[in-house]
């Protein structure tokens, strides 16, 4: 008896199993009920790429794409849906009429980096002003704002929660939010994440690992385009350097430490080099679109450890697009601070050993100095508080020249 195409179809769905499907272009770890991997739709450090076998679901709360085994593969070999099909089909080697599907010919899987032809552009989706400015408050609840009052005086942070739109969310207890907001002032969406407030670390046991605003408001449909986060700054002054980092909080902590950069962060590694393989692994066309907007400035890269190569190989390959300059600061500082694997600027920045440097840096200040007024200590005072410097940093400093040196130190 002659099956038509339709009963053909419904035969392919009814064997599909999205664990199968997935698993073929990446290493799925089973995570409870759940699977997990780096997103094959979208470059990042974290994985964040959830695939729930019971329901025959995948969603990226990095990128927000979502559906099922059908439309994953339309996403990531960018084809139709009757290209899928008879991708389907001869995965599981079934028959497919050949005559009504795609003139292309599919006899084989398709690699993962195929290139097909892609869909018409759509435009960019934002968040409503009035979204954005209900999650600026409830900020003695935000884990992330509570971390930053262990670093720095409360001035400090409050300026740093204006500066770079850090919003609180209930999604997470504790959870914040950082906001892209792009050159024009567009919201282009709020990335959630938790952290520890006593560490600053993220937590990696939640799940997902971090979800999106328009996500978890359902604002379907929504087409994320993202942009760098922190790239509402660089307007602010053009003569100053443009410092990039992979982590939003990374970005914050680091801009109170250096301002002489304008901070700003890609949201993940983005890029590594070679792929499983060891071929050479061309610049992902969203990471080059972001880099666009720092046309004509100076730009210097701050890898995490493990990532220099990377991010050397990356500069060179954006050369075109401006100069950019790879700092090692952060791989120096490993050898002689005995850094972990994987540590980056924020972890060095907030370790005791920089604490204990600046505090250093104070003291000498004060030393050097021959006018001892109390005016002009409190003056000193201020601006290593600008630098990062607690109250009690200072504290401890003055406490150390009074026992070294009897120094006298404005109370």
């Amino acid at each position: 008896m002659n099956i038509n195409l339709s009963e053909q179809i419904e035969i392919i769905k009814s064997q599909i199993n999205i664990i199968d499907v997935i698993g073929y272009f990446e290493r799925l770890k089973k995570r409870g009920r759940f699977y997990n991997c780096k997103c094959p739709l979208h470059g990042e450090h974290t994985p964040s790429f959830i695939v729930t076998p019971a329901k025959g679901i995948f969603k990226c709360y990095g990128c927000g794409m979502g559906g099922d085994a059908i439309k994953f593969l339309q996403l990531h070999l960018k084809i139709d849906f009757m290209g899928a099909m008879k991708w389907l089909a001869n995965f599981y080697h079934l028959p497919l009429d050949e005559t009504t599907s795609t003139t292309r010919n599919y006899s084989r899987p398709l690699p993962p980096n195929k290139q097909i032809q892609t869909a018409p552009a759509l435009p960019v989706s934002y968040i409503p002003k009035e979204v954005f400015n209900a999650t600026l408050s409830h900020y003695n609840s935000n884990n992330l704002v509570k971390f930053l009052h262990t670093l720095f005086e409360p001035c400090i942070v409050n300026m740093l929660i204006k500066k770079y739109c850090i919003g609180t969310s209930k999604y997470y207890p504790g959870g914040c939010i950082f906001w892209q907001v792009d050159e024009l002032g567009n919201i282009r969406s709020g990335k959630i994440m938790p952290y520890s407030p006593a560490t600053g670390k993220r937590d990696r046991a939640a799940i997902p690992v971090s979800n999106w605003v328009h996500s978890v408001l359902k604002m379907d449909p929504f087409n994320l385009q993202q942009c760098l986060y922190g790239q509402h700054l660089i307007s602010e002054d053009t003569s100053k350097p443009i410092a990039i980092v992979e982590s939003e909080k990374t970005a914050i902590i680091a801009s109170v430490f250096f301002p002489q950069f304008i901070w700003i962060a890609t949201g993940s590694k983005g890029y590594e080099m070679f792929n499983k393989k060891g071929e050479l692994n061309e610049v992902p066309d969203l990471l080059r679109a972001k880099f666009k907007v720092l046309a004509g400035r100076k730009v210097v890269l701050f890898p995490d450890l493990g990532a220099l190569e990377d991010w050397q190989h990356l500069a060179g390959e954006l050369s075109d697009i401006t100069s950019i300059e790879v700092n090692d600061l952060l791989q120096t500082a490993a050898k002689e601070y005995q850094l972990p694997d994987k540590s980056d600027l924020c972890d060095y920045l907030t370790s005791e050993a920089a604490r204990r440097e600046l505090i250093d840096e104070f003291k000498q200040a004060l030393i050097i100095n021959p006018d001892d007024s109390d005016a002009r200590q409190w003056q000193i005072w201020e601006q290593f508080r600008d630098k990062g410097l607690r109250s009690k940093d200072r504290l401890q400093g003055c406490n150390e020249l009074i026992a070294d040196k009897g120094f006298y130190v404005a109370g």
